[in-house]
């Protein structure tokens, strides 16, 4: 698992950059709202995934590493699976969907 940007604009096989990123919000059942947490900076997945539960499935495993990695607390996370220009901007989101990150 990469955490370095390639910078290189190279493509995978299925024509996706070769990293993409992750981008994770946390709920916070305090103020009931969701807050900014992390990016994930990732290889891309190698096929790339057919459809949108096979998307979910690499992301949450590619999240759960991370997440006992780093700590997190337990809760519900917002992520989307995206693809960013140069600029560091948005481009394309693959896919979003909601994670319980249980320890």
């Amino acid at each position: 698992m990469s955490g370095e940007r390639t910078g290189s604009g190279e493509r995978t096989p299925d024509g996706l950059p070769e990293t993409l990123n992750i981008d994770v919000q946390m709920w916070t059942s305090l103020r009931g709202r969701l807050h900014d947490f992390t990016t994930v900076v990732c290889d891309a997945p190698d096929p790339a995934p057919r459809d949108t539960d096979e998307w979910h499935r690499w992301a949450t495993e590619y999240l759960q590493v991370v997440a006992e990695q780093d700590g997190w607390q337990p809760g519900r996370y917002y992520y989307r699976a995206e693809v960013r220009d140069e600029a560091d901007r948005t481009e394309q989101v693959l896919m979003q969907n909601h994670w319980e990150y249980r320890t």
